[in-house]
């Protein structure tokens, strides 16, 4: 029944039998016959079709959400401390610069006493990729660096960087990061208004590689201003490219310990 209950709260949220597959890691006629089975079960719709791709969620399945939602988080919170001598864990997807710039200055001030009924697993990847992993369950919480919003996610902002161009300004190699990244984000932003269209641009998927081959005299790059070395030259940009930092959460996240810790996080890096 659990299984069923996952796959109704990722089609409703994402609207998409083909996305929910893919955030459940199952196939797509899986998911059907999930719902199938629900709405065979329970004996009422809980989608309606219109065409093929597009889902909207009946009032019995606007219901059976909110239920599945408690149902969920309370067989989470159960199975989780199960076998755990009644420890947490919680699992944070973090972007680049925050993993490099934000979380150690974060975790010191939390101090090494907050850790000791808490196991944290901790995991780098873009923003994107941290809003998908939030939504499917895969992280707990999330700590980004782009403005994302989302139905589902309830976002708090912790601390402000500043972005710079960095490196070799008479170069014409751009350092470019990945699609999903934030700094991906503002770069494209800058590109627009200058109208640059770059004739040689690296995608590199690595904050830390890209400031090393700053640091080589290679190319030129938007990056924080925190993750410079001294050697490294760079022009500052207007107050549009000074960006925040961001923990997300799902807004329905309701486990009294994780919401504790959550929220100390929060205000912990609030005062840094």
């Amino acid at each position: 029944m659990f299984k069923l209950l996952e796959t109704l709260v990722a089609v409703y949220e994402t609207r998409s039998f083909s996305k929910a597959a893919d955030q459940l890691f199952i196939s797509q006629p899986t998911v059907s016959v999930h719902i199938k089975q629900l709405e065979k079960e329970l004996g009422v719709q809980l989608f309606h079709r219109n065409g093929r791709t597009e889902f909207t969620p009946t009032q019995s399945g606007r219901l059976l959400y909110q239920k599945a939602l408690h149902v969920l988080d309370e067989w989470q919170t159960l199975t989780d401390n199960l076998g755990q001598d009644n420890r947490i864990n919680i699992t944070i997807g973090v972007s680049q610069t925050s993993a490099t710039v934000l979380l150690p200055q974060l975790f010191a001030q939390i101090g090494s006493e907050q850790f000791d009924t808490i196991d944290v697993k901790i995991e780098m990847h873009n923003s994107e990729e941290i809003l998908t992993g939030v939504l499917n369950r895969r992280f707990d919480f999330g700590m980004i660096e782009k403005p994302i919003t989302h139905e589902f996610i309830a976002r708090d902002k912790v601390a402000s960087d500043q972005l710079v161009l960095a490196g070799n300004l008479a170069d014409n190699h751009w350092l470019v990061r990945e699609k999903g990244s934030g700094v991906y984000h503002y770069t494209q932003q800058y590109f627009k208004q200058h109208e640059i269209v770059p004739r040689h641009a690296l995608t590199v998927s690595n904050n830390d590689i890209i400031v090393r081959m700053l640091a080589q005299n290679f190319g030129k790059s938007i990056v924080s201003i925190q993750s410079l070395t001294p050697e490294i030259p760079y022009q500052t940009l207007p107050e549009s490219f000074n960006r925040s930092f961001y923990m997300i959460r799902l807004s329905h996240e309701n486990r009294a310990e994780h919401m504790k810790w959550y929220n100390q996080v929060v205000q912990t890096a609030r005062q840094l």
